[in-house]
């Protein structure tokens, strides 16, 4: 996988972001600005998910990209579905796990 990247998806309802590769710091950085500029573009009426089945690594960064969201759209309109295992771990060695919504499908 590799370098961070992620596309844009909608389906009317939801926003799907979906992720993939290292979301390490530089990784990170390298898409923050059009993340946010994405998330700032949800409507009222739309939902947020990020899709994290072929992210690899996540950090502090990446965390706070979801803290931002969550935020902005608030939890009943941002999740995040289908994180590996050690995007599970550090999820929830943040204690995030425990404030954001995660599922594991991709549809809902």
């Amino acid at each position: 996988m590799g370098a961070a990247a992620f596309r844009s998806e909608e389906d009317g309802e939801r926003v799907t972001l979906v992720f993939s590769g290292r979301f390490d710091t530089a990784g990170t950085l390298g898409v923050q600005d059009a993340v946010l500029g994405r998330i700032a573009q949800v409507a009222p009426a739309q939902c947020l998910r990020f899709d994290l089945a072929a992210v690899e690594f996540v950090a502090s960064g990446f965390l706070r990209l979801c803290i931002q969201a969550t935020r902005t759209l608030g939890r009943e309109r941002f999740e995040l579905a289908r994180p590996g295992p050690l995007v599970r771990e550090v999820l929830a060695m943040a204690g995030l796990d425990q404030h954001l919504r995660i599922v594991d499908s991709g549809a809902a």
